[in-house]
Formats: structure tokens, C-alpha cells, sequence
């Protein structure tokens, strides 16, 4: 088993401190990995029920705050297989 690292970073230079994920296959396509690494933050997403969505895609029914959207109801996004 494999561990591959995830850091993010801006255009402006800011780094995030990184995350691994754990990868149990010799082989994987990209695109399998940017699946996994979505479903990890959507499932990080939903356990941490935000105040604020700082999303790039306005939800239905939210109201604009200050850097981001007010959620009146708390939504579970969820992936589409394929």
C-alpha cells in the first residue's frame, strides 16, 4: 500500500499543509484518483456542516454573505458514478 500526497497551492503562493491518501492498487489512472480525492473532501465536507459554503457554484435557496453563501438548509452533495 501506497500513500500519495495532496498539496495545494495558489496562484498568490500559499501552500496547504497536505493530506495523503492511501492507495492499495500497484496501478491507477488519473481519473480514478481525482475521483478518490473528491469523494474524500466531499465526505470531509458533510461532516463538518459549514455555516458559510465557500463554493464556487451559488446552492439553491442560500442567501449571500460576507465570502460566501448563508445555507438555510443543510444539503448532502452527492457524486455521480461514471
Amino acid at each position: 500500500m501506497g500513500i500519495v500526497m495532496f498539496v495545494d497551492e495558489t496562484t498568490a503562493g500559499h501552500r496547504s499543509d497536505g493530506w495523503g491518501l492511501e492507495v492499495a492498487e500497484e496501478r491507477l489512472t488519473v481519473g480514478e484518483l481525482i475521483r478518490r480525492r473528491v469523494f474524500q473532501e466531499v465526505a470531509e465536507h458533510n461532516a463538518r456542516t459549514p455555516e458559510v459554503f465557500r463554493g464556487l457554484v451559488r446552492p439553491q435557496g442560500a442567501e449571500r454573505v460576507l465570502n460566501g453563501y448563508a445555507l438555510r438548509t443543510r444539503t448532502t452533495p452527492t457524486l455521480c458514478a461514471g
